[in-house]
C-alpha cells in the first residue's frame, strides 16, 4: 500500500513521475537493470509541479511531462554515471524547476506524523481539533497539495493497523477489529479493506498463513 509520495525516476526502460496509488499494486521484478529517483515528502511535489496534483492519482506520467527538455539520450547519459553522480545530476534538474517555498509542507507532514503516532487521530474532526483548523480547510489542503483527501489517508492508516492485527493473531476478532477502527459495521470494514488491499480480510489472513507455512 502506497504512502502519499510522488516519485521522479529514471531508468533505461521507462522514466517518469509516479503519483500516489490508492489501491494495492504488485510490482513484477524480472531481468536486470538500474533505476534512480527522487522521492518527495507528502505535499512537496506541488512546489515543482504546475498542474493539479490530483491528476497524478493512480498514474505514472512520462518524464517528458515533467522535464520537457530531457529526452532518452540525456537519461542514458545520466545513468552512465555512478549512483552518486547520477543523483547529483537529477538534483540539478530539479533545482532548475525553481521550486516555490510552501509552509504548508511542514504542516502536512506534522499531521501525517501525528496520525501515525497517535491512533486516536482517526477522523478529520479529530485532526482539525488537534491542529486548530477547520475540517473543510484541511480536506482542501490535502487534496490540493498531496493529491488525496485527508479522510483517505486516515482510512489507509486504519487499514494498515487492521492488516497488522490480522497478521499477528491466530484467530482475528473480525467484528472487534472493525469497531476498534471506527467502522459502523463489519461489512463496511471488509469493503474498504478489499478496495485497498485487493482481497477481503479472510483472504488476506489465508494468504499470510500460507506464506508462513511455506517459509
Amino acid at each position: 500500500m502506497h504512502r502519499p509520495y510522488v516519485d521522479v525516476f529514471l531508468s533505461l526502460g521507462w522514466s517518469g513521475v509516479q503519483g500516489t496509488f490508492r489501491g494495492k499494486r504488485i510490482y513484477e521484478a524480472k531481468g536486470s537493470g538500474r533505476i534512480i529517483g527522487a522521492r518527495f515528502l507528502p505535499g512537496a511535489f506541488r512546489s515543482f509541479w504546475s498542474g493539479e496534483i490530483t491528476n497524478l492519482q493512480d498514474r505514472q506520467l512520462p518524464l517528458s511531462g515533467f522535464f520537457e527538455a530531457v529526452d532518452q539520450a540525456e537519461v542514458e547519459q545520466i545513468l552512465a554515471h555512478d549512483d552518486d553522480k547520477a543523483i547529483d545530476l537529477l538534483e540539478e534538474l530539479l533545482v532548475q524547476k525553481n521550486p516555490k517555498s510552501d509552509e504548508n509542507i511542514a504542516l502536512i507532514n506534522a499531521i501525517i506524523a501525528a496520525d501515525e503516532e497517535d491512533d486516536t487521530l482517526s477522523t478529520v474532526s479529530a485532526v482539525a481539533h488537534r491542529f486548530g483548523y477547520s475540517e473543510r480547510w484541511l480536506q482542501h489542503l490535502f487534496r490540493t497539495c498531496v493529491g488525496i483527501g485527508l479522510k483517505w489517508f486516515l482510512q489507509r492508516h486504519r487499514l494498515l493497523l487492521a492488516a497488522e492485527g490480522i497478521r499477528s493473531s491466530d484467530a482475528p476478532d473480525w467484528i472487534g477489529i472493525a469497531y476498534d477502527l471506527g467502522y459502523s459495521s463489519q461489512q463496511h470494514f471488509t469493503t474498504d479493506f478489499r478496495k485497498v488491499l485487493g482481497e477481503t480480510p479472510l483472504q488476506y489472513k489465508a494468504a499470510v498463513t500460507r506464506h508462513l507455512g511455506d517459509s
